[in-house]
């Protein structure tokens, strides 16, 4: 029976990862949200466990049902520990009455659910955790058992072997949820790498097309203006060609930076290959995204870009400018891009660092303070 709830346990690491997946779990300290939804699956999952006990007498069982609560704190935090010890003791009481036992071992629950606070901050490893919080269980179990059963002999018959399948149980759902762990933490490297540039770890092309279609359905939908502005950095070829791909590599990082601290929060950048970048503007009309285009336009001319031997130096930007409606096609996704690839064009063509946009097609969809 005890090789069973370890079978159980396993089973439900199975399926908390797969849920795990869109999740945040690979942060430090998981939200309050999903430790949450972490504490109220392992406080089912521990009296599910429950249903796998063995009986010592009329009244008292033994499982592995703290092993929910070690995994709730050691892989999902200080909270998830306490819910899922408070679900399993009250479960407890509900399937099993109210008895002397049935209340002793809610409160043992509780006890752990509350150490699982410490151990899920604590300095330590994941594994010195599972072990040493696993240790205080079946003490706090032993106890519980001792308190409840009038046969000593009864007692050690069990004791024993649940001592060490939980043992056991607890290296198996190590190695188990670290697999896991890491299977996740490759997922989401992949996932990652797959929509974000390498060098300045903004958005890449792929991601790019990908936000510009869904922000364009969007504001059809809601009937918002969006804007997008191309921006080519001016005469990027001579940096190589004169101080290396590396210092190109260092201002490319640099202009990445800046771009987003010069942006609003909402403001969606990337780079879109070589020196090509674009910031897609939410909810922003023609005059605002020429100002914030001017203005990142001239945050960059007055900014010193540092190359790895320490020189500095001073570059532009030119930018093109597109809003949807204003410059847009609504039955082509394509043509916002493309307008905008025009305007910065137009802007390269008639003397560089500086910010043009197309005039728009259609007079009826300018903006009110341009009336």
């Amino acid at each position: 029976m005890f090789f069973v709830n370890i079978c159980v346990m396993i089973t439900f690491l199975y399926l908390s990862g797969i849920i795990a997946k869109f999740y945040s779990i690979r942060l430090p300290f998981p939200s309050l949200r999903v430790q949450a939804i972490g504490g109220l699956l392992f406080g089912l999952y521990g009296t599910v466990l429950m249903n796998y006990s063995f009986q010592i007498n009329d009244t008292t069982i033994v499982d592995l049902r703290h092993l929910a609560v070690v995994t709730a704190a050691v892989y999902l935090g200080g909270i998830a520990s306490v819910i899922s010890g408070v679900i399993i003791s009250i479960l407890r009481i509900l399937m099993f009455g109210v008895t002397s036992s049935a209340i002793d071992a809610a409160i043992a629950m509780i006890l752990l659910g509350l150490a699982g606070v410490y151990f899920a901050y604590a300095s330590w490893s994941r594994l010195t955790k599972i072990i040493t919080m696993n240790l205080m269980g079946m003490t706090i179990v032993f106890i519980v058992l001792l308190m409840n059963t009038n046969s000593m002999a009864t007692l050690m018959e069990v004791y024993p072997i649940q001592m060490t399948i939980s043992f056991a149980g607890g290296i198996f759902i190590y190695l188990i949820a670290e697999f896991i762990n890491r299977s996740n933490e490759m997922l989401f490297l992949l996932e990652r790498r797959a929509s974000t540039d390498h060098l300045t770890d903004l958005s890449n092309r792929r991601q790019f097309e990908q936000s510009l279609q869904s922000e364009l359905l969007h504001a059809k939908q809601s009937q918002q203006k969006l804007s997008l502005l191309a921006i080519d950095i001016d005469r990027f070829k001579k940096v190589n060609d004169t101080y290396g791909h590396s210092a190109g590599d260092a201002v490319l990082k640099q202009l990445g930076q800046l771009l987003v601290q010069h942006g609003r929060s909402t403001d969606l950048v990337s780079r879109n290959g070589g020196e090509e970048f674009a910031i897609l503007l939410l909810d922003c009309g023609y005059h605002q995204s020429m100002a914030i285009a001017e203005s990142v336009r001239k945050a960059v001319a007055r900014f010193l870009f540092t190359l790895p031997d320490g020189q500095t130096l001073k570059l532009t930007i030119s930018i093109g400018v597109a809003v949807y409606p204003d410059h847009s096609d609504d039955h082509d996704d394509n043509d916002l891009l493309e307008q905008a690839d025009r305007a910065l064009y137009e802007a390269k063509n008639t003397g560089r660092n500086k910010v043009c946009s197309l005039p728009p097609r259609n007079i009826a969809v300018l903006d009110k303070d341009s009336l």
